[in-house]
């Protein structure tokens, strides 16, 4: 009985480590667990260590591969790794280990699979590098929603959030042409910035939103995440009227607390009264018309009775209405006098009398969709150019190039009308 117990002990230490690997006495393993002692919570940074095993000298060529995770987001946040030792059979290995972050999205039981792992060691300096594969074994890891949140809804949960908002300009009064920019920063604890759902944006006629390109970072300082998010709106007031832009509701999870934590941007009321343009063409034409009505007092009489004279003889004609030529002539003056206001409600201006001649919706076009209809990348660039120089109040804004886009548009537009105009209709009938 002794000596099986004994041959029986021996076959135990020859045995491989569960799941290691050896090649001419170098073992290599690896393993993966949750650093994570408490309740998880939907929205939660958990970290997972994945661990790389040897008893040999050093690791080189490391390399695994993130599987997608259903209902959670897995990433590496950092690069760093943590260097250990552990004794495994009374033999002291070396453990590289690298901080994964996960975040799940769901509640129940979420699930990652299996992470391919390769990496080469030797058995001492000198000596000749081995190659290791390994797989991990899937984690099924607990994770609860937290009350008075809907399954679904993309949840921060940090118990450090930090939120601030701009509006530029501060006024409730604006112009036609005048443009408002909401700049929102957040700044989160634990969190990757990507997982910072974009800002909502309102779009109403009249009023063209303008999201620009987010700014994200994350930093890590002693381990420690905190990711930031900078997003910017600008809306542009293509037409005069009262407007409501509504606010933004945030709302996160705080694990610490156990609350449920909610922050509001407030919206923004306006009155957009006409341009500055049209408001003073307005009154220095009432005033321009009082000092020629008195001056022609005398020979209205005169005019008058030759207006009825012409009426009689039938060769009366009649002021032409405005139409699409002379709209875009007030469009080309303002860009060629680099006047950007003018010239952004000068476009809007033409496309109301250009877009029911086009083969488009009825309704005329934000910029945006005018562009992408009709334009090419140089039209969008310089659509753009007069929109920053709006928001920004830049003086320096040139419109040559952009007249010269328009015009090449132009003809386009009014080429393909005429060879629709060429077709001929099919006979009723026939």
């Amino acid at each position: 009985m002794n000596r099986l117990l004994l041959i029986l002990g021996v076959l135990v230490a020859v045995l491989p480590l569960p799941g290691a690997a050896q090649d001419a006495g170098v073992q290599a393993d690896v393993a993966v667990s949750i650093q994570q002692d408490q309740q998880i919570w939907a929205g939660q940074q958990v970290t997972i260590n994945l661990d790389l095993k040897t008893n040999g000298y050093s690791f080189s060529n490391t390399h695994f591969n993130l599987p997608e995770v259903s209902g959670a987001f897995l990433v590496q946040t950092d690069t760093t790794t943590v260097k250990l030792n552990e004794k495994i059979n009374g033999q002291t290995w070396q453990v590289l280990r690298y901080p994964l972050a996960l975040y799940p999205q769901t509640s129940g039981q979420v699930k990652v699979p299996p992470i391919d792992v390769r990496f080469t060691t030797s058995e001492g300096y000198g000596k000749e590098n081995k190659s290791f594969e390994f797989q991990t074994k899937p984690l099924l890891i607990p994770v609860s929603l937290p009350p008075g949140v809907s399954e679904g809804a993309l949840l921060v949960s940090t118990d450090s959030f930090q939120l601030d908002h701009t509006w530029q300009p501060q006024s409730d009064t604006a112009r036609e042409g005048d443009a408002f920019t909401l700049t929102v920063s957040r700044r989160a604890k634990d969190i990757s910035a990507m997982l910072l759902p974009p800002l909502p944006v309102f779009e109403t006629g009249g009023l063209a939103a303008y999201p620009q390109a987010p700014e994200v970072n994350d930093k890590t300082e002693r381990g420690e995440l905190t990711g930031e998010r900078t997003d910017r709106i600008i809306w542009v007031l293509e037409k005069s009227g009262a407007y409501q832009i509504p606010g933004i509701r945030f709302q996160w999870w705080d694990p610490s607390s156990q609350e449920l934590k909610q922050q509001v941007v407030p919206g923004l009321a306006l009155d957009v009264l006409a341009s500055t343009t049209k408001a003073s063409a307005a009154v220095s034409s009432e005033s321009e018309s009082g000092r020629k009505l008195k001056m022609l007092i005398p020979v209205l009489l005169a005019v008058l009775i030759g207006i009825i004279l012409w009426r009689l003889a039938g060769k009366v004609t009649r002021e032409p209405r405005k139409n699409e030529t002379t709209s875009f002539s007030h469009l080309k003056k303002a860009c060629e006098n680099n006047r950007a206001a003018e010239a952004h409600a000068a476009i809007h201006a033409w496309l109301a009398f250009l877009w029911p001649a086009s083969d488009m919706s009825s309704r005329p076009p934000t910029l945006n969709e005018f562009a992408r209809a009709f334009g090419d990348g140089q039209l969008a660039v310089n659509l753009e150019q007069l929109q920053e120089a709006l928001v920004y109040s830049k003086s320096d804004w040139q419109g040559g190039e952009l007249l010269s886009a328009l015009q090449d548009v132009r003809r386009k537009i009014i080429k393909r009308k005429t060879i629709q105009a060429k077709t001929p209709l099919a006979a009723m009938n026939p």
